[in-house]
């Protein structure tokens, strides 16, 4: 366990905290966190979660303005649902990327658990996009990657991020209801019924 290893962690617990609370403040202290991960997971060649790193910093940025701006006429963005078909869409794409993420890091690099890595990477980058559109969806995604990700860490000897991901698959499940709870109150039609 390093400094590095701590402070990442730290941001991430408190930036997941503050998504499960609808707050804004996940996005800026994603930032940090994600930054500190990167350079963590670079030195346990986890390739694809630096990759990652560096998306969630860019979708942060974008993810912070959509909150705050990204509803009708520069309002604050309400909270949506998928339609039924574009959660098979959404769960296509991180098998899809999963697959080739996976052969691409197993066959080109000295990656560490290329396809399992790999599937934390597909799922996060669809979870996080749907987190920045603020689409209540984006939490059973988290919640698949979470449970990948606390057998990774630990496979990797970075057992306090590998239990912080175990807080923040409880974190997930408690975002589900209380997501649930803001969507109602905004009483905003699901997708499927619009159509």
């Amino acid at each position: 366990m390093t400094l590095l290893e701590v402070a990442g962690n730290a941001f991430t617990l408190a930036s997941v905290y503050a998504a499960r609370r609808n707050s804004v403040h996940t996005w800026w202290t994603g930032m940090i966190g994600v930054s500190l991960y990167g350079v963590l997971f670079f030195g346990a060649k986890l390739y694809a979660d630096v990759v990652l790193q560096v998306f969630f910093f860019g979708t942060c940025v974008v993810g912070w303005w959509q909150w705050q701006r990204g509803g009708t006429g520069g309002t604050e963005l309400p909270v949506t649902t998928l339609s039924s078909s574009q959660r098979m869409v959404a769960g296509a794409a991180v098998v899809g990327a999963a697959l080739f993420f996976g052969t691409l890091f197993g066959q080109f690099t000295d990656a560490a658990l290329p396809y399992a890595d790999s599937y934390i990477l597909g799922g996060s980058v669809i979870a996080q996009l749907l987190m920045m559109r603020r689409k209540l969806d984006h939490w059973a995604i988290w919640i698949t990657v979470d449970v990948v990700a606390v057998v990774v860490y630990a496979m990797k000897e970075l057992y306090l991020t590998s239990a912080v991901y175990a807080v923040l698959l409880v974190l997930c499940v408690l975002g589900i209801g209380e997501w649930r709870r803001i969507f109602a109150a905004q009483g905003v039609a699901p997708v499927d019924a619009v159509r």
